[in-house]
């Protein structure tokens, strides 16, 4: 038990990608990166990919076991907060990563960049005024799933270990790093290519994730609202293929958390 404590982050994302990886390759080599998401496939898939989400979750029971609840999942959890919450940090957790994309759009449609103005995907456009609606239900109902699935272990567990031990920069930059490599088996299934852009794209607004958790007293909610955010943008926003000015945005966004964390930091230390 001593041992796994010990190396409780190393084991943590060695369960969790043995887990997630083990459902997502086999979706992987069985679609050969052709997966769609019509009817037949999204109920095929519905399954696997939902247990490959659970990873990280499961790799915290497992821990619990081992270390016979040195490491308590509930006590993660229990650190998702609503009432008595720092509820200002749950306002950027939702909007800000949208509104950086959709400024993206339109500052390269303005560029001559991309030939026309797009806001809403292909698909939902077709709810005009009634996709506002629809995005709220979609974003409060998926809540429990991928970020209850995902940031008790990255940020309730990981990031608050890693920072701990590495300082801030080096966890969020392992945390990051991590979290884009575990997401590769499920992107490919769907032929989404790894990219330098994705990369950056994703390690920053996991970044943004961090600053927002740590921020918020640590508060896993706004985590889970920070993550959501991206969910329901990828199915709704129009997201321009590799739009420069959206990740200079955010790595800028990104930039100014972590100046307020450095200064939020200083006056405690004072």
């Amino acid at each position: 038990m001593s041992r796994v404590i010990k190396y409780k982050i190393v084991f943590f994302y060695l369960f969790a990608f043995l887990i997630s990886w083990t459902f997502w390759l086999g979706m992987f080599f069985f679609y050969g990166g052709n997966a769609t998401t019509n009817s037949a496939d999204y109920f095929a898939l519905l399954i696997p990919s939902t247990l490959g989400a659970l990873g990280p979750l499961l790799s915290l029971a497992i821990l619990e076991k081992l270390t016979r609840k040195e490491i308590e999942v509930n006590q993660i959890i229990s650190t998702a907060k609503i009432r008595h919450a720092n509820k200002r940090w749950f306002i950027p957790a939702i909007f800000a990563f949208p509104i950086i994309v959709v400024l993206g759009n339109f500052l390269y449609f303005l560029l001559g960049w991309e030939g026309q103005l797009r806001l809403i995907t292909t698909g939902p456009d077709m709810l005009g005024i009634f996709v506002l609606p629809v995005m709220a239900v979609h974003f409060a109902a998926s809540l429990i799933t991928s970020p209850l699935f995902e940031e008790p272990g990255w940020r309730g567990f990981a990031l608050r270990n890693l920072q701990s031990s590495y300082g801030r920069e080096v966890g969020s930059l392992i945390v990051g790093t991590l979290w884009w490599v575990w997401h590769q088996p499920m992107n490919l299934t769907f032929g989404i290519q790894p990219t330098i852009y994705g990369f950056f794209s994703m390690v920053a607004f996991s970044f943004m994730i961090d600053s927002l958790f740590n921020l918020s007293g640590k508060n896993l909610f706004t985590a889970m609202l920070a993550h959501q955010s991206y969910g329901t943008l990828f199915i709704f926003i129009y997201i321009g293929q590799d739009n420069i000015l959206t990740l200079v945005m955010l790595i800028g966004f990104v930039g100014l958390l972590r100046i307020r964390e450095w200064k939020t930091t200083r006056e405690r230390v004072r």
